[in-house]
């Protein structure tokens, strides 16, 4: 009888068991993935050489999503699409999201008003997460992924939610180097601390190009019921086209918009007290 690492032989196939089908899972997921943020369908030999998973074992598991309706195949391509029941399901989660249910209201106003993208993003952790958008009428547009962590430090809707949070609790995300997504992006921490505190003062934060060069943001960051900062709403669109547009009015839009959104979350904000001599 043999043990490894304390756990008994038959323990240890359950847990290999295990681990073979946390394997499978994984890989399911992360080609479901792959087929969701392929708007033009992602071939098998594609997947594989993005995924790194088996050609076979691709083909396999897309084939088993098709039958469940997940994906579906293009013949004359050889591309696999999202279906119809991935669809329903995201539908369904969409439905349940209280964040969005909130802040689309506010994003169609500013959309409406200054014809392009808005977005709402969610603080997780040390990234953030956008949830949501609604799409301007422009034909070119700057386009940000939703549901995939991005980093505070760098883009209008970071650096708004770092500008949300205390001096010191923002300082603790510019410790270490700060990458340079572009030349205009800000990579001294003191000039980002400087940066942060105009931007608390203003209420928004304008980004230039910063994250992405010929891109542009303005945010501004909204709270929860606790009074955490919990996340941005935040204008995208071309740098060109922002000269068309007067910043400091729609980063006051915005920050409408977002003490708006702040409120439905349940935000009280208190005011000041002025004591008079």
């Amino acid at each position: 009888m043999s043990y490894y690492l304390g756990v008994h032989d038959s323990e240890q196939d359950g847990a290999t068991d295990g681990g073979q089908r946390a394997g499978m899972l994984a890989r399911a997921l992360t080609l479901l993935e792959a087929v969701a943020t392929h708007a033009d369908g992602v071939g098998v030999r594609q997947a594989a050489r993005q995924t790194g998973i088996d050609r076979s074992a691709v083909s396999r598991i897309l084939a088993q999503f098709e039958d469940l309706c997940y994906v579906e195949q293009n013949g004359a391509r050889g591309v696999y699409t999202a279906g119809p029941g991935l669809f329903a399901l995201v539908a369904a989660l969409g439905e349940r999201d209280s964040l969005w249910k909130a802040a689309e209201p506010f994003l169609k106003h500013l959309v409406a008003r200054f014809n392009e993208t808005c977005y709402v993003a969610a603080r997780v952790g040390d990234s953030l997460v956008f949830r949501g958008k609604v799409d301007c009428e422009h034909r070119i547009r700057y386009v940000i992924e939703l549901g995939k962590p991005f980093p505070l430090v760098g883009g209008a809707a970071g650096t708004a939610i770092l500008s949300g949070l205390s001096e010191q609790e923002s300082d603790t995300h510019l410790d270490g180097e700060l990458p340079a997504y572009t030349p205009a992006s800000i990579t001294d921490r003191e000039a980002y601390r400087q940066q942060l505190r105009a931007d608390r003062a203003l209420g928004y934060t304008y980004s230039p190009g910063r994250w992405v060069r010929g891109g542009a943001g303005i945010a501004a960051p909204y709270f929860d019921a606790g009074g955490r900062t919990a996340g941005a709403i935040a204008l995208s669109c071309p740098a060109d086209r922002l000269e068309d547009l007067p910043v400091h009015e729609v980063g006051q839009a915005i920050a409408a918009a977002a003490r708006g959104l702040s409120r439905r979350l349940g935000f009280v904000e208190v005011p000041l007290l002025i004591e008079h001599t």
